[in-house]
């Protein structure tokens, strides 16, 4: 049935009329990490998450704190370069193109403060920098082209330039209002015009681009803000309505508009307030964009370009308030964000963070990365692929849409897949445009998913004679199905059900009964009886993306002993008188192996048969009653499947895990659905790669807090 299924599928290969027919590029923005020691693996990762750009902020005040004798001359000594000459070099090297940004102007560059602005009550920190000279910000820009133009003290040229940061905001250039007639932009069109004569006197091919402006007028942080649309209409002299008109004679230099549209919801949300653009909003500001353009109020020698210069969504985990993006969704949102924007005519879209900020002393955990403590131990977030290869997928009536755009947008052939009951089914062939772009309506898709997806694995049998083989001093196969008791498979201690347990789920390892428990987050526990100093504990889990807490301890009320759990970040730890903390991301609804060993010397921490971390420490002897999914120092819980576990009295080498491992038959999917999940998904392959499966599946929209909480 499925044969003639697929080989019945009718696809229509005639592609939906383009609302965008350029490319698409990606880049990110971090200026800590990219300002850290670790920049150049921060800089890989960036490459290897498929950008191809990274955005650079510079502060004027911290290249020129004092005021230079010649200041449109890169070599005046009042000039400090050398963390602008590094960031750029790294990022050269790693095959990445620099955008330069310059912001912030020193003291000495700045006018002072207007007694017609008044200051914040709550927070007057962020009236912000006063009137930025627009000649000084001229000369500065021009030290900096002729430095960047190539050749210059063997530095590598640089073509993309941002003249200042969300200019409609007070952080970075007050006053906003004088009374309530708008000032910031005429004094901002200044500053840009001054900047683009600069930089395009330097090269004619270098691009200008906007500073980006922020999404919002009302903000969190009580900044004081025009809203975007506003701020765009009073610097392009043009008026308000369907049809703008000019309103004054004055023109703007540059070749790129620069936006940040944040959202408070999913991809297609928009802004709630008037002038105010979110990603759902970006139609309409290209719409006045090509308006400036067709009224000659942009002066370039360009095609002007629309280029979103920050965006992102924070993430839970790490981050657990509510109203964070769900890992999952984030995936998703991901992809479709790229498209969104595409269509929307952006040709560029720029990342903020590759890797997450510290949690909770930051509240930025945008990253493409889950932090770790250090960068070289970043796990990717399922997003990355999502980020390197978007591709999304969308009913529309009795046909299904299809988009994508491959890596590094090249030129390709790609396969569409179907996820069946027994893995993925090639749909349909195509090829790209030159950007690597792709799109069709396909029919003949399925909407329901047939049959019950297979179990993938060996024989129950071969884990558990590899486990017997290796002596373990206790082993639970958790897999009774009925009753309150927990057998041993080695007859020492048996173990005991209680509260919120459901036995019977299905378990990774089939064969014979293949079961495993699941706990509830809140009452549910194995009590394994007296577990005195393991050496080795391993165990099968798998937990929601939300999940965190204790997989096996045998700690008392004062937290002595073993402790083996997960991060709410869903990394696996150990407290054994020190913290050991894994890498690998295990709160995706997956079944994961893992096991702690201790051999006198070194605590080791395996995940899916590999080492994820390793540190020198001697652990606490003794021990307590034990439990699965659940401490007694803590008194918590963590809600999830749990199979298999075992304890042993001496040190597992990293051979047997791996055999361990391997005796399961277990192949995580590198893109995983749950198994619950009975919708129907495509994919893309393309040089063997694959997109993350999008689900047909429709989504509600859902409420989330714009860039970490703030005001965008």
């Amino acid at each position: 049935m499925l044969s003639l299924l697929l080989t019945t599928l009718l696809v229509a290969l005639t592609a939906p009329a383009a609302l965008a027919a350029g490319p698409i590029q990606t880049a990110v923005v971090d200026p800590s990490t990219f300002a850290g020691p670790e920049a150049n693996l921060a800089f890989a990762h960036t490459r290897a998450a498929g950008a191809t750009a990274v955005r650079l902020p510079f502060e004027w005040a911290a290249i020129a704190p004092t005021r230079p004798a010649s200041p449109a001359n890169p070599s005046d000594p009042a000039y400090r370069w050398a963390e602008i000459d590094r960031q750029i070099r790294l990022a050269r090297a790693n095959g990445l193109q620099p955008i330069l940004g310059l912001t912030g102007a020193p003291r000495w560059a700045q006018g002072t403060p207007s007694a017609q602005v008044p200051a914040d009550p709550v927070q007057p920190r962020f009236l912000g920098p006063f009137r930025p000279d627009p000649v000084a910000f001229g000369q500065f820009a021009k030290a900096a082209a002729l430095r960047y133009r190539g050749g210059f003290a063997g530095l590598p040229r640089v073509r993309l330039w941002q003249a200042w940061n969300e200019p409609n905001i007070s952080h970075f250039l007050s006053p906003q209002f004088v009374g309530t007639r708008p000032v910031s932009p005429a004094w901002y069109r200044r500053l840009l015009n001054q900047f683009a004569t600069a930089v395009h006197g330097v090269h004619r091919d270098n691009v200008v681009i906007t500073g980006g402006a922020s999404a919002f007028a009302e903000r969190a942080d009580h900044a004081i803000a025009m809203a975007p649309l506003r701020f765009m209409r009073e610097l392009l002299c043009l008026s308000a309505g369907r049809r703008p008109k000019p309103t004054c004679r004055d023109r703007a230099q540059f070749d790129v508009w620069a936006h940040h549209p944040y959202t408070k919801g999913g991809p297609t949300t928009r802004a709630a307030r008037p002038d105010e653009v979110s990603l759902g909003d970006l139609p309409e500001l290209n719409r006045l964009l090509q308006a400036a353009v067709t009224a000659k109020k942009v002066v370039s020698r360009q095609p002007v370009r629309l280029w979103v210069m920050e965006f992102s969504w924070d993430t839970g985990p790490p981050d657990p308030h509510p109203l964070v993006t769900p890992i999952r969704l984030h995936t998703r949102w991901v992809a479709e964000s790229l498209y969104r924007m595409w269509r929307s005519g952006v040709s560029l879209v720029t990342w903020f963070l590759i890797r997450d900020e510290p949690y909770p002393a930051s509240n930025f955990q945008s990253g493409l990365y889950f932090r770790r403590p250090t960068l070289a131990l970043d796990q990717e977030k399922p997003a990355v692929a999502a980020f390197r290869f978007p591709f999304v997928a969308f009913r529309q009536g009795s046909a299904v849409s299809v988009w994508g755009r491959t890596p590094g947008g090249k030129r390709s052939t790609i396969q569409v897949e179907r996820r069946t009951a027994n893995g993925w089914a090639r749909v349909t062939s195509l090829r790209t445009d030159r950007y690597g772009i792709f799109s069709r309506r396909l029919k003949g898709v399925p909407s329901k998913l047939t049959g019950a997806p297979a179990f993938p694995g060996l024989p129950v049998p071969a884990y558990r004679q590899a486990v017997l083989a290796d002596a373990p001093s206790s082993y639970w196969r958790l897999e009774e199905g009925t009753g309150t008791v927990a057998r041993d498979e080695r007859g020492v201690r048996d173990g005991t059900y209680s509260g919120g347990v459901r036995l019977g789920v299905p378990s990774p390892l089939v064969g014979d009964q293949g079961r495993g428990l699941e706990l509830d987050g809140r009452t549910g526990v194995v009590e394994l009886g007296t577990v005195e100093s393991p050496r080795t504990v391993e165990l099968w889990v798998k937990t929601g993306t939300a999940a965190g807490g204790p997989l096996f301890s045998n700690r008392n009320e004062i937290s002595q002993f073993s402790f083996l759990g997960v991060l709410g970040a869903g990394n696996a730890f150990v407290y054994d008188a020190v913290e050991l903390q894994g890498t690998r991301w295990l709160t995706d609804e997956q079944w994961h192996h893992v096991a702690y060993v201790h051999d006198g010397l070194s605590g080791r921490l395996y995940v899916d048969g590999k080492l994820d971390g390793e540190l020198p420490f001697a652990p606490q002897p003794g021990g307590g009653t034990a439990y699965i999914g659940y401490d007694a120092a803590l008194k918590s819980h963590l809600p999830g499947a749990f199979d298999d576990v075992a304890v042993y009295d001496y040190p597992l080498s990293a051979e047997q895990v791996a055999r361990h491992y391997a005796a399961s038959g277990v192949k995580p999917e590198r893109d995983p659905i749950p198994a619950d999940d009975r919708s129907v998904h495509l994919r893309a392959r393309a040089g063997g790669q694959s997109s993350v499966p999008f689900s047909l599946a429709s989504m509600p929209n859902r409420a989330v807090l714009p860039f970490g909480g703030g005001g965008g």
